[in-house]
């Protein structure tokens, strides 16, 4: 009876240890994201840190997906690439020891969008963060080479050798792919900068970016007498995803969407004028007769010529 009781007073004690180191956090780390994260892309890493033999899996959920990760106990971070939302997004972090939940974190990631009024402006509590810092790649290098590997120009015959492919993959992944990001030639766009809170930057102004490749395009537009905003603005990455897109172009959404986004009373117009100049309508694309960038007619009308209507 003494060895019952015995016994009953040690689980005990086990499990209020348990549920101690539980409340506290003990088991699982979240090294990246940061809590109250800003971002553009729908992509993003997860890294954890988890103390050993507490757990034997992990479980991602995010408004998108549900991901089980199992744990490879040889590396001292586990880490998975996640698909999110525009705006607000909780991940949800779980792991779990014979099949019995162990631990639960959280972090709060806002996709922000600058094509939909309702995601353009995050709440205050979101702020930009960044991963790649020395303290970060340290802990990272235990797994991965961090160094950059690309040779500027020169395509990788297995993209599957980039040194940053492992971690970003997904943001490849589209029917329509840029040629810098699907050769992994991530450093034309990405400069170089360790005095940065980031080691790779992109300048706020990418359209000086765009115009390394695309010098035909920045000598017919610079010279045209009206400039769309985006465009005069030097914010290419407005209306295109440098990565890769499901829409033509790299467009971040469909053509009339991207339009109609900004221009929602000349779309107003289109539909209730019967004298209306404008051919818009729901399969007719504004950019049969409207050039996005830059035209030398109000309104930035094509030429004759340019009207041929694209699909």
């Amino acid at each position: 009876m003494k060895q019952v009781s015995s016994f009953v007073g040690v689980f005990i004690l086990l499990c209020m240890s348990f549920a101690n180191l539980f409340a506290q956090g003990k088991f699982i780390e979240i090294i990246s994201p940061e809590d109250n994260k800003l971002q553009t892309e729908l992509t993003m890493n997860v890294v954890v840190s988890i103390k050993k033999q507490s757990a034997d899996y992990i479980k991602i959920i995010t408004p998108v997906e549900q991901i089980i990760m199992d744990i490879n106990s040889s590396k001292a971070l586990q880490c998975k690439n996640i698909s999110l939302k525009l705006g607000e997004n909780t991940v949800i972090v779980r792991t779990y020891k014979n099949k019995a939940l162990v631990e639960e974190k959280r972090r709060h990631i806002y996709v922000s969008s600058e094509l939909y009024h309702q995601f353009k402006y995050p709440p205050i509590k979101y702020k930009q963060s960044y991963f790649h810092n020395d303290a970060n790649e340290k802990l990272c290098a235990t797994c991965h080479d961090m160094s950059v590997n690309e040779v500027k120009g020169v395509a990788f015959k297995d993209v599957t050798k980039s040194n940053c492919y492992q971690c970003h993959k997904n943001v490849t992944k589209g029917k329509f792919a840029h040629a810098p990001a699907v050769n992994w030639l991530c450093t034309s766009c990405h400069k170089t900068n360790n005095k940065d809170k980031t080691k790779y930057t992109t300048p706020k102004v990418v359209n000086e970016s765009c115009f390394e490749c695309h010098k035909d395009n920045k000598k017919l537009w610079s010279s045209a007498k009206y400039k769309h905003e985006p465009l005069d603005a030097g914010n290419c990455s407005k209306c295109h995803n440098s990565h890769a897109s499901p829409y033509s172009m790299f467009l971040r959404k469909p053509v009339n969407e991207i339009c109609v986004g900004c221009h929602a009373d000349k779309h107003i117009q289109a539909r209730e004028s019967k004298n209306s100049k404008c051919g818009y309508n729901d399969t007719k694309l504004c950019t049969s007769c409207h050039t996005p960038h830059a035209s030398n007619k109000p309104f930035f009308v094509k030429n004759a010529s340019e009207k041929k209507e694209k699909k």
